[in-house]
């Protein structure tokens, strides 16, 4: 489960693997080893992908948003993007 949101992150930031590379220090073919189900992340790949994006953590380890302390998923960010857009 936190693989398929971590990809789904990196998708919602427009992120290539190259690129998450490049801010983590960890290789693209890690990121890519954990987006097929090869590698199970661990807590260094957690740790790195809560350091870009804090405000995906909890949504990351749990599947849960606590919007009130700023905790969302790339959904609930794509959603509050698109009513600033038309408001």
């Amino acid at each position: 489960m936190i693989a398929e949101r971590i990809e789904k992150i990196r998708k919602a930031e427009k992120l290539s693997r190259r690129k998450l590379e490049e801010k983590t220090g960890i290789a693209d073919y890690t990121w890519q080893a954990i987006s097929t189900g090869k590698q199970i992340p661990n807590e260094e790949h957690i740790k790195a992908i809560s350091n870009l994006w804090p405000q995906y953590k909890y949504w990351m380890v749990f599947g849960e948003t606590m919007p009130e302390i700023g905790q969302i998923s790339p959904e609930l960010d794509e959603i509050k993007e698109n009513t600033k857009q038309v408001g």
